[in-house]
């Protein structure tokens, strides 16, 4: 089936009349050769130098254009420009109605209906002509519906006129010819064609198949950088709390080690959440939901989050706005200017950092424009690559770990949200990306009231299957003021549903056997209506696992101990008179 592409189409055309070029040359010795014997069988009855002029003209028909060329080189000296495709195929088609209108109009010019003989030969030579000039013309078949009625019909025609039956066999033959030639050169052209289409078809499929390798070779190698670096990210404080508890381990009191192994966690945490959302952005499973986001507020929220970093590096952090409100996912669009923050500060020794809103047409642009190292133009798309640092060969992790850009580019591809680099080494640089404007809401958000008790109480079921996990919750809870429940798997924990009531249930996805996680949650919240608080607790983002945010929190691993509380407080402050304390 030909190709719908018209790019597809035009590298065919293309090809079709190179190769029309090639087969044409050949075609002038044959024709002359031809046309040399045909004046020895005349000879017999014309004139030599008659004959000889005509063989000239037909010599001069062929090779006009060149003559005419080497002619336009010796007085300019200069060599004419390539054609394209199209205008090599038009002046293919002059040269061959020229070459036609000569042979036919001389076929009857030199018709003697008193010698047959020489009207066989002039059929004989204007049919083999004919038909050798179908194998070049099948590459663009529109010469050939000019070239062979041109070439055949006078002589056809001339040869009907005449009273001799003979001749008008011949005449009646010729044209039969020219029917036949016609249907075969059509035939011949499309299966040209369609060979030539193969032929693109697999260039372009061997072509992919080179990317699609590159490609690999590309991504196998990135695989191998990205293990080799966060592997070495990840061992440095998980060495380093090693090396703390051996210190605590002594005996000693060392409240600083604590400290430490704690600052430590934090960064391992921070790692492993960036992974993960390199992994899950990567993978699809992050769905923008795009609603009227307040983008003025949302740069102020994220100046007043980076202030103090700033202030404690010497740094002045502006913010230049306007009230706007564009459309987006408040959350994704957040991730990504946090990031820009961080490394515009992270990067930046002297000067400051600028936060700018302004109108772009019809969107909105935020830039973030700091005074720091700068990036080299050779290095614009590395930075986008995971754990690229250009200033950090040390892999200092107080200087980050080469994973923010990575993910606002990913997050910008999500939205549709290109982002754009300007920067000067030694001057600093520019990150921007544009946010399409919107409406304000109708009715104006109302912020929950804020929470004027501290204090947990309530009954917290945990449902676990590693021991590790389980017994630091149940520790944890308890010592936030929370009466425990803790089991393994899903049997136990419905038969303490059935029997006791609880405030909140924190209930792993995989646990052993069936039912899971999900399905006890909506068991729980069955059997108990009045259940105030029902969190799933995972570290994947499997199908079932998305479709359970429409019904249950999720919280990811590993969780967060603020995260936790925070979430506890918005629905157990205050939920019962139980007496504080962990269960068995």
């Amino acid at each position: 089936m030909p190709s719908e592409n018209p790019a597809d189409q035009r590298l065919v055309f293309e090809d079709s009349i190179r190769s029309l070029s090639r087969a044409l040359r050949g075609s002038i010795v044959t024709n002359l050769v031809a046309a040399t014997l045909l004046v020895v069988v005349m000879a017999q009855h014309r004139p030599w130098p008659g004959l000889l002029a005509w063989l000239a003209g037909l010599l001069l028909v062929h090779t006009w254009r060149l003559i005419a060329g080497s002619v336009r080189r010796w007085r300019h000296g200069a060599v004419a420009a390539p054609m394209d495709a199209q205008r090599k195929a038009f002046r293919t088609l002059v040269d061959a109605t020229l070459l036609a209108v000569y042979w036919g109009a001389s076929s009857v010019l030199f018709f003697d209906p008193s010698h047959v003989s020489v009207l066989f030969a002039w059929a004989l030579v204007l049919g083999g002509t004919a038909a050798g000039s179908i194998g070049a013309h099948a590459h663009h078949p529109r010469v050939s519906w000019l070239f062979l009625p041109l070439l055949i019909g006078p002589f056809a025609l001339r040869a009907l006129w005449e009273p001799v039956t003979d001749v008008r066999f011949l005449g009646l033959g010729m044209l039969l010819l020219l029917a036949y030639l016609l249907y075969y050169g059509r035939q011949h052209a499309r299966t040209l064609r369609h060979l030539i289409e193969l032929r693109h078809e697999n260039s372009a499929l061997v072509q992919e198949l080179r990317e699609q390798a590159a490609a690999l070779h590309e991504a196998n190698a990135a695989k191998t950088r990205f293990f080799a670096a966060a592997s070495h990210d990840l061992r440095q404080p998980l060495q380093a709390i090693g090396l703390y508890l051996s210190v605590i381990a002594s005996g000693k009191p060392h409240p600083q080690a604590v400290a430490s192994m704690g600052q430590c966690l934090e960064a391992l945490d921070r790692l492993l959440e960036s992974v993960m959302d390199i992994s899950r952005l990567d993978a699809g499973k992050i769905t923008p939901v795009p609603e009227p986001v307040n983008l003025a507020g949302l740069l102020e929220r994220m100046v007043r989050m980076y202030e103090e970093a700033a202030r404690r590096k010497g740094l002045r952090l502006r913010l230049h706005t306007t009230p706007a409100w564009g459309l987006g996912d408040p959350v994704l669009l957040e991730r990504m200017i946090s990031n820009l923050l961080s490394n515009a500060i992270r990067y930046t020794e002297r000067g400051g950092v600028l936060l700018v809103l302004r109108p772009r047409g019809n969107a909105w642009q935020i830039a973030v424009i700091d005074t720091g190292v700068g990036i080299p133009a050779e290095s614009w798309e590395i930075i986008f690559e995971e754990f690229v640092q250009l200033h950090n060969p040390e892999r200092d992790p107080t200087l980050g770990n080469g994973l923010g850009l990575p993910t606002v580019r990913r997050i910008a591809a999500l939205l549709g949200t290109p982002v754009t680099l300007r920067s000067r080494p030694g001057h600093g640089s520019v990150f921007a990306l544009q946010v399409p404007r919107s409406e304000p809401p109708a009715a104006p958000m109302v912020s929950p009231a804020p929470l004027t008790g501290t204090e947990l109480r309530g009954r917290v079921l945990v449902v676990e299957d590693n021991a590790a996990v389980r017994d630091a919750l149940v520790q944890l809870l308890g010592n936030w003021g929370l009466s425990v429940q803790a089991t393994t798997s899903a049997a136990p924990a419905l038969e303490w549903l059935r029997r006791d009531p609880f405030d909140a249930v924190l209930c792993d996805w995989r646990l052993p056997g069936e039912p899971d996680g999900v399905e006890v949650l909506r068991q729980a919240r069955a059997l108990q209506p009045a259940l105030k608080l029902a969190v799933l607790i995972t570290g994947e983002d499997e199908q079932r696992v998305q479709m359970a945010r429409e019904e249950f929190l999720v919280m990811r691993k590993p969780v967060r101990p603020l995260r936790l509380r925070a979430l506890l407080s918005a629905h157990l402050v205050g939920a019962s008179g139980l007496a504080p304390g962990t269960g068995s």
